[in-house]
């Protein structure tokens, strides 16, 4: 119980300092420490608890609304995609996938907050998109374990995972920092951390993660950290192929391998966890007011 007190002040007390360092509103905090609680209470029978993760892993494209509003909405802003590169994550490429549907561009006012809401569509769209291609990769395996083949280790398959999400900002790198500026706004932030959390926990419930202990924060945060240290990485990024990103990427995931020991050093480790997050919101703080990367 001690164990589970400590990681919601070490959780609770980085959101503070990224509140003081990025202007984060005080409902993500709030937000926190409700995950926090919910996952106390589910951690109390660790088979049950696997298994309702699994169900509702496996059903979340099912529970997804299929009212015709929802549908016309998800219609418009996937159209509006197309025209990112040309108008940003902008009510005018709202506008213009709109157009595309046969709808008027007026149809944007469906959407209160603009541009935030396609970064939002898009985000959930590519989580939802390497959940399927994980579930997909862990039958395999599971398929090769059965004929006798050695599972990939759990290190190699966060890695590729985290690699997979993150080029899929690729085609949109230019105008990312955009993106990143308005999923911090209040209105969007949210979101923004339920989906990253969403991210995260899928990534390693995949990897096989088990855990029903402190480690289960700590895994998920410390991932949160690389992923989006190694972003703020990629935006400004001018190698071939982002080869710098994934090599800094790489070096990330060194720095916290030790997290798995993390409770015989937990002080150090919570000044270490912090100092990673810092540096990522004060990096992330001085790009988002860019419109637009330069390579």
């Amino acid at each position: 119980m001690s164990l589970i007190l400590t990681s919601r002040r070490i959780c609770s007390q980085v959101l503070i300092n990224a509140r003081s360092t990025f202007w984060l509103p005080k409902n993500c905090i709030n937000t926190c420490q409700q995950l926090n609680t919910e996952h106390d209470s589910d951690s109390s029978d660790s088979e049950q608890s696997r298994q309702s993760k699994r169900e509702s892993t496996e059903s979340k494209h099912d529970s997804k609304s299929t009212s015709p509003e929802d549908d016309t909405k998800h219609k418009i802003l996937t159209a509006a995609l197309d025209f990112v590169p040309i108008h940003g994550w902008t009510t005018e490429s709202i506008a213009e996938g709109a157009k595309l549907q046969g709808l008027p561009a007026v149809s944007h006012g469906m959407f209160p907050r603009g541009g935030g809401d396609l970064v939002h569509h898009f985000v959930r769209e590519c989580n939802d998109e390497l959940a399927d291609r994980l579930d997909a990769e862990v039958q395999e395996m599971e398929q090769e374990e059965e004929e006798g083949k050695t599972r990939r280790k759990t290190g190699a398959f966060i890695r590729d995972a985290l690699e997979t999400r993150l080029r899929m900002i690729i085609p949109y790198v230019d105008s990312w920092p955009q993106a990143m500026a308005l999923a911090a706004l209040p209105s969007n932030i949210e979101d923004h951390f339920a989906n990253l959390s969403q991210l995260m926990d899928d990534i390693w419930y995949y990897a096989g993660d088990k855990s029903t202990d402190f480690n289960w924060y700590t895994k998920r945060f410390s991932l949160a950290v690389v992923y989006k240290s190694t972003e703020l990485h990629l935006v400004q990024d001018e190698s071939e192929d982002f080869q710098e990103t994934w090599s800094f990427m790489d070096r990330r995931l060194a720095d916290v391998a030790f997290f798995g020991s993390f409770k015989t050093n937990l002080e150090s480790s919570m000044t270490d966890i912090e100092k990673i997050a810092s540096a990522a919101f004060t990096t992330g703080r001085n790009i988002v007011g860019l419109n637009e990367r330069r390579r």
